[in-house]
Order: structure tokens, then sequence, then C-alpha cells
């Protein structure tokens, strides 16, 4: 069978589907991964991989995101044209790619291929980190505080999104009979798919199922988990409470002020942070240590908390390490992640990162090294340890296509 895989978003978005690649791989089939050229590295060696231009990293850290993150529906307006270009790089790469394809296995924003494939014919299987379900009634994981709002009017705003969804990808202009006429560029939404849908992350920690498809549990790597680097290692051995501290490809703005507000808070804290932010190394304050690349899912089991953006990868990370999360959101399902570990009484209450200060910071850290939330916390790894989220997605896709869902 011939697959490809379309990964459109953060280096956290796209390393899943890298690993998701590797496992249809290694069942025999013969596989092509569409990503940004800024990630290409997460693919593994043997792997095709066709590229698109596109920067995601840029586009966090740019006007776009601000605007997101505001919430400024001017700032919004100004900037919708740099997420359509975005979100259209992926057609031409995917072109390429679905050349005599199978399926198409596409993530949420990986709109403008699933665009292309639905003309080329080619069934598509489309897969969300993050409860993206059918119908009006569902959460809205991408909305801010989501829910909060009563049930009839997240139904209303729901179907509103659906229908703003298929104009993501930027709009064309036609000239007909004298007036102008706006059509979409790529008219299909989030979630679009015509053989089925796939959720990688654990049913454990979400409150309901959906019906378009199984959750499948979090899209990991099949080989040995690597070491971490010998100065983390000699540091964490050298005794003291030690938590990780990192935001991902979340752009900080000042990084000095960013790590100010970290020491101060881990300074009334009691504790040491090994941190994770950009280009920083060494020890910017007597309670840091920042870091480069480490392996997440060993640095996790070595400390005692994790304080993070809620990122759905990072989530999945932190729950199967077994240790108590302070989530600090910035934008889109990073706050429904908080909510839901904060409910599943293994993260302390969230804390978004406009109104992050030192003494609150380190009161939320308090919180998350409580006794209690580190065993509930423990409780929740020992559930979904077992889980082989990449096994069972290839195989729900291989049933679907042949049980007669494909071409």
């Amino acid at each position: 069978m011939k697959v490809v895989v379309a990964a459109i978003g953060s280096r956290g978005d796209a390393m899943p589907f890298a690993n998701l690649a590797a496992r249809f791989a290694s069942r025999g089939h013969d596989v092509t991964l569409v990503t940004h050229q800024a990630l290409s590295g997460l693919a593994h060696p043997s792997l095709r991989v066709i590229t698109v231009a596109s920067d995601p990293n840029a586009l966090i850290a740019g006007p776009a995101a601000r605007a997101v993150r505001r919430c400024n529906p001017m700032e919004l307006n100004r900037t919708r044209d740099l997420f359509a270009e975005f979100v259209h790089s992926a057609q031409e790469p995917t072109r390429e790619a679905l050349s005599d394809a199978d399926v198409l296995v596409a993530s949420t924003f990986a709109i403008a291929s699933v665009d292309e494939a639905l003309q080329q014919s080619v069934p598509v299987v489309r897969a969300h980190m993050w409860p993206e379900y059918p119908g009006r009634s569902g959460p809205m994981p991408l909305l801010p505080y989501a829910w909060l709002v009563p049930g009839p009017v997240r139904r209303l705003a729901r179907q509103a999104l659906h229908h703003a969804e298929r104009y993501l990808g930027g709009v064309d202009g036609r000239w007909r009979r004298g007036r102008l006429h706006l059509v979409s560029r790529h008219p299909v939404g989030l979630r679009t798919a015509t053989s089925g849908s796939l959720y990688a992350f654990s049913p454990h920690v979400v409150p309901s199922l959906p019906q378009d498809g199984p959750v499948t549990g979090w899209w990991t790597g099949s080989g040995a988990t690597s070491r971490l680097s010998e100065a983390v290692a000699g540091a964490l051995d050298g005794g003291g409470d030690w938590i990780y501290a990192g935001f991902g490809s979340m752009d900080q703005g000042d990084p000095t002020a960013f790590l100010d507000l970290l020491g101060s808070a881990c300074e009334r804290a009691g504790v040491r942070a090994v941190v994770q932010a950009g280009d920083v190394r060494g020890s910017p304050h007597p309670r840091l240590l920042c870091v480069g690349e480490e392996p997440h899912d060993e640095l996790f089991r070595r400390v005692r908390a994790v304080v993070h953006h809620g990122g759905a990868g990072t989530t999945g990370a932190v729950v199967r390490a077994g240790v108590p999360s302070v989530v600090v959101p910035h934008f889109a399902d990073q706050f429904y992640w908080g909510r839901r570990l904060q409910a599943l009484g293994v993260a302390a209450r969230p804390l978004p990162r406009a109104f992050a200060s030192a003494r609150v910071l380190a009161r939320r850290i308090d919180d998350a090294l409580a006794p209690a939330m580190a065993r509930r916390a423990t409780d929740l790894a020992d559930r979904v340890r077992g889980e082989d989220g990449c096994g069972r997605a290839v195989d729900q896709v291989e049933e679907w296509l042949t049980d007669g869902r494909g071409r």
C-alpha cells in the first residue's frame, strides 16, 4: 500500500506523524512524509520526505500568531493571508507525493493536502491530536475557555466556525458579469475525510469518545529511549528538587525577562529547573540550568514536575512520564489540555502565559509538588503506558482500506 502522511503545523504537531509514517514503513508499506523543510529532520532516515517551504517557527513567532494569542479581530483580519499561505504551501508538494497513492493520512491543518487528494480521488484519513470531533455538540478545543460557553451558544459557534474553515487556505477572486466573486482556494474543513478519522491521544484523558474513528493513544516512536546528556544527568544525580520548564515552539519575546520570571518562581518554590529556552545555555540564574535538545520521555521521568505550554505532544509525554504538570497555555488547544489535566487531578490550575508572574507560578509549582497529585499522575501513567497508538492507527487504516473505504 502506498501511503502519504501529511503533517502541517509545529514541531509538536509533526513529530507524531513522523512516528506514524515510520510505523507504516515498518509494516512494509511504501510511505512518503510531506512536512515542512524545517522539520524534515524528525523523519526516520529511511523515509522518503517531500518538504514544504513554509516555516512553522516563523509563523508562531510572527504577527499572525500574536493576533491569535491576543484574540484581536482587527489583527487577525490583517494577518489572515499569512496563515492562508502557510496552509496553501503544502499543495504542490502533496500533488507530487500523491501519484498512485492508496491513501492520504492528513493532520488537522493539512487543508491543502486534503483538497489535493480529493481532486485526485485519493482516499483521505484525517488525524487529530486533540478532540476535533464531528457534529455541533462536541468540545471546541481550539477555542480557549470553550467549556465555559453555554451549550446552545457553543453549538452555534461550532457551526459558524465550520463554515469559516473552508476559507483558512485563502480565497481567489473571479470576475463574473462585472462583479467580483470570492471563492475558497481549498474548500475543505478541518475534519474533511472520506475514509474515517483517527485521534492521536489517550482515551484515558478525555471525557467522551468520537463516533467516526478510534482514539488510538499517542503516536510515539518505537525505538529505544535516548539518553540524557552527561551535563543534565549529572545535575539531576546531584540531588535536590528538580523540575522541568519549557514551552516548545512558543515564542517568549524577551528571553531574559522570561528566565528572570522563571528563576524567581523557582527560588520562591525552593526548586531548580532544567529549562529549554531557545538558544540559551548554562545558568543565567542560580536556580536554572538551560539546555539544548534532550529526550523528553527520559527527562520528564527524572523530575518532580513539568512546567509546559500544554501542547498535545508535550502533554502526552508528561502523562506517560507519570509526573504532575503546571500548564502555561499560550493559545489554541493548549487551554483545553491544561483544563483536562487539572480535571484529572494531575496538574495545578492552568496559568495563562499572559498572566504569569513569579509569585503565582511559584504557587502553581507548589501545588504540583503535592504528594497526592504525584500519586494520581503515577496512576494515570500506569493506565496509558501500554497503549500502542501508532500500531492501533496503522491497523485501523489497513482495515478501512480493506473494507472498501479506499478507492
